[in-house]
Protein backbone atom coordinates (compact mmCIF):
# COMPACT_ATOMS: atom_id res chain seq x y z
CA UNK A 1 0.00 0.00 0.00
CA UNK A 2 1.74 3.34 -0.91
CA UNK A 3 2.09 5.94 1.50
CA UNK A 4 -0.26 8.32 1.42
CA UNK A 5 1.96 11.70 3.21
CA UNK A 6 4.38 11.28 0.63
CA UNK A 7 1.89 11.37 -1.93
CA UNK A 8 0.02 14.16 -0.43
CA UNK A 9 3.12 15.71 0.75
CA UNK A 10 4.32 16.18 -3.18
CA UNK A 11 1.39 16.69 -4.84
CA UNK A 12 -0.42 18.68 -2.85
CA UNK A 13 -3.05 16.73 -3.25
CA UNK A 14 -4.48 16.24 -0.07
CA UNK A 15 -6.67 13.22 -1.05
CA UNK A 16 -6.83 9.47 -0.27
CA UNK A 17 -7.11 6.73 -3.25
CA UNK A 18 -8.91 5.01 -0.62
CA UNK A 19 -10.94 7.49 1.73
CA UNK A 20 -14.30 9.10 0.97
CA UNK A 21 -15.75 10.07 -2.93
CA UNK A 22 -14.37 13.74 -2.03
CA UNK A 23 -10.81 12.26 -1.12
CA UNK A 24 -10.89 9.82 -4.22
CA UNK A 25 -11.59 12.19 -6.34
CA UNK A 26 -8.85 14.88 -5.22
CA UNK A 27 -6.51 12.09 -5.39
CA UNK A 28 -7.03 10.87 -9.27
CA UNK A 29 -8.07 14.63 -10.51
CA UNK A 30 -6.16 17.48 -8.41
CA UNK A 31 -8.26 20.48 -7.02
CA UNK A 32 -9.74 23.73 -8.55
CA UNK A 33 -9.09 26.82 -7.94
CA UNK A 34 -10.87 26.93 -4.89
CA UNK A 35 -9.22 24.38 -3.82
CA UNK A 36 -12.31 21.30 -3.98
CA UNK A 37 -12.19 18.58 -6.40
CA UNK A 38 -11.43 19.08 -9.71
CA UNK A 39 -15.11 18.20 -10.71
CA UNK A 40 -14.64 19.02 -14.35
CA UNK A 41 -11.65 17.16 -15.02
CA UNK A 42 -13.29 14.18 -12.75
CA UNK A 43 -16.56 14.16 -15.04
CA UNK A 44 -14.83 14.03 -18.02
CA UNK A 45 -12.66 11.37 -17.41
CA UNK A 46 -15.61 9.28 -15.56
CA UNK A 47 -17.97 9.79 -18.64
CA UNK A 48 -20.49 12.04 -16.60
CA UNK A 49 -21.77 15.41 -16.27
CA UNK A 50 -19.85 18.00 -13.78
CA UNK A 51 -23.30 18.27 -12.33
CA UNK A 52 -23.46 14.82 -11.47
CA UNK A 53 -19.63 14.66 -9.95
CA UNK A 54 -21.21 17.84 -7.86
CA UNK A 55 -24.27 15.81 -6.39
CA UNK A 56 -21.99 13.39 -5.51
CA UNK A 57 -19.93 15.22 -3.51
CA UNK A 58 -23.08 16.98 -1.59
CA UNK A 59 -24.56 13.71 -1.23
CA UNK A 60 -21.74 12.52 0.81
CA UNK A 61 -21.40 15.62 3.05
CA UNK A 62 -25.42 15.36 3.44
CA UNK A 63 -25.81 11.88 3.76
CA UNK A 64 -27.87 11.73 0.79
CA UNK A 65 -28.69 9.30 -1.87
CA UNK A 66 -26.73 10.87 -4.36
CA UNK A 67 -24.24 8.49 -4.59
CA UNK A 68 -22.36 7.16 -7.46
CA UNK A 69 -23.50 4.16 -8.97
CA UNK A 70 -21.38 0.96 -8.97
CA UNK A 71 -19.30 1.23 -12.16
CA UNK A 72 -18.68 4.50 -11.71
CA UNK A 73 -17.55 4.08 -8.21
CA UNK A 74 -15.51 1.24 -9.47
CA UNK A 75 -13.75 3.18 -11.80
CA UNK A 76 -13.24 6.42 -9.87
CA UNK A 77 -11.61 3.84 -7.13
CA UNK A 78 -9.13 2.92 -10.06
CA UNK A 79 -8.17 5.98 -11.24
CA UNK A 80 -7.44 7.14 -7.24
CA UNK A 81 -5.17 3.91 -6.64
CA UNK A 82 -3.40 4.59 -9.90
CA UNK A 83 -2.66 8.13 -9.32
CA UNK A 84 -0.33 6.69 -6.40
CA UNK A 85 0.82 3.21 -7.80
CA UNK A 86 1.18 3.82 -11.39
CA UNK A 87 4.04 6.07 -13.41
CA UNK A 88 1.68 7.65 -15.39
CA UNK A 89 -0.73 8.20 -12.43
CA UNK A 90 2.11 9.76 -10.24
CA UNK A 91 3.14 11.46 -13.16
CA UNK A 92 0.13 13.47 -13.77
CA UNK A 93 -0.61 13.73 -10.09
CA UNK A 94 3.23 15.85 -9.66
CA UNK A 95 2.56 18.31 -12.74
CA UNK A 96 0.80 20.34 -10.81
CA UNK A 97 3.51 20.35 -8.19
CA UNK A 98 6.25 20.71 -11.07
CA UNK A 99 4.38 24.01 -12.27
CA UNK A 100 4.57 25.96 -8.92
CA UNK A 101 8.15 25.01 -8.43
CA UNK A 102 9.85 25.15 -11.92
CA UNK A 103 10.67 28.65 -11.65
CA UNK A 104 12.08 28.35 -8.26
CA UNK A 105 15.61 28.56 -7.67
CA UNK A 106 15.38 26.41 -3.70
CA UNK A 107 12.99 25.56 -1.55
CA UNK A 108 12.58 24.05 1.96
CA UNK A 109 11.92 19.77 2.06
CA UNK A 110 10.41 19.33 5.81
CA UNK A 111 10.48 15.46 6.68
CA UNK A 112 8.79 13.97 9.98
CA UNK A 113 9.08 10.37 11.02
CA UNK A 114 11.37 7.61 12.26
CA UNK A 115 14.87 8.40 10.73
CA UNK A 116 18.06 9.00 11.92
CA UNK A 117 21.96 8.01 11.19
CA UNK A 118 23.02 4.34 11.02
CA UNK A 119 25.38 3.88 13.47
CA UNK A 120 27.69 0.72 13.90
CA UNK A 121 24.87 -1.81 13.76
CA UNK A 122 23.17 0.21 15.87
CA UNK A 123 19.81 2.28 14.92
CA UNK A 124 19.80 5.61 16.26
CA UNK A 125 16.60 6.21 14.38
CA UNK A 126 13.84 8.23 16.66
CA UNK A 127 11.16 10.44 15.33
CA UNK A 128 12.57 13.51 13.78
CA UNK A 129 11.13 16.52 12.05
CA UNK A 130 14.57 17.37 9.67
CA UNK A 131 14.41 20.82 7.47
CA UNK A 132 16.60 20.80 4.40
CA UNK A 133 17.05 23.44 1.89
CA UNK A 134 16.75 22.05 -1.50
CA UNK A 135 17.88 23.19 -5.42
CA UNK A 136 15.93 23.53 -8.11
CA UNK A 137 18.00 20.34 -9.69
CA UNK A 138 17.11 18.54 -6.57
CA UNK A 139 13.45 19.22 -6.53
CA UNK A 140 13.46 17.62 -9.87
CA UNK A 141 15.61 14.90 -9.14
CA UNK A 142 13.02 14.10 -6.39
CA UNK A 143 9.66 14.61 -8.23
CA UNK A 144 11.70 12.40 -11.00
CA UNK A 145 12.14 9.30 -8.64
CA UNK A 146 9.05 9.63 -7.26
CA UNK A 147 7.32 9.50 -10.84
CA UNK A 148 9.48 6.79 -11.20
CA UNK A 149 9.71 4.56 -9.00
CA UNK A 150 7.02 6.14 -6.25
CA UNK A 151 7.80 5.69 -2.70
CA UNK A 152 10.44 3.16 -2.56
CA UNK A 153 12.31 5.27 -5.20
CA UNK A 154 11.78 8.57 -3.33
CA UNK A 155 12.46 7.09 0.43
CA UNK A 156 16.35 6.12 -1.64
CA UNK A 157 16.42 9.38 -2.90
CA UNK A 158 15.96 11.56 0.19
CA UNK A 159 18.60 8.57 2.12
CA UNK A 160 20.92 9.57 -0.36
CA UNK A 161 20.30 13.21 -0.17
CA UNK A 162 20.25 13.66 3.40
CA UNK A 163 23.16 11.34 3.81
CA UNK A 164 25.53 13.79 1.23
CA UNK A 165 23.74 16.70 2.73
CA UNK A 166 22.88 16.60 6.40
CA UNK A 167 24.35 13.48 8.20
CA UNK A 168 26.07 10.44 6.80
CA UNK A 169 24.91 7.57 6.68
CA UNK A 170 20.77 8.87 7.01
CA UNK A 171 18.19 6.21 6.89
CA UNK A 172 14.27 6.47 6.72
CA UNK A 173 12.64 3.80 8.17
CA UNK A 174 8.70 5.63 7.72
CA UNK A 175 8.06 8.81 6.59
CA UNK A 176 4.54 10.45 8.31
CA UNK A 177 4.70 13.67 6.73
CA UNK A 178 6.61 15.74 4.19
CA UNK A 179 6.37 18.98 3.07
CA UNK A 180 7.91 20.99 0.38
CA UNK A 181 7.40 25.16 0.50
Amino acid sequence: MPNVNIFKGLTGRAGSPTGSVRDMLTSAFGTNARGGPNTRAAAKELGVSQRTVQRWIAGEDRKQRNAPRADHLSNLRTKARQSTTTKKGRKAALDQSRSRFASRKSAKLTTHGLQGPEGGGKGYSRMRTVSLELSGTDIDAMFDAYEKGGDKAVTQWLEQHHSANYVPGWTFENIGHIKLD
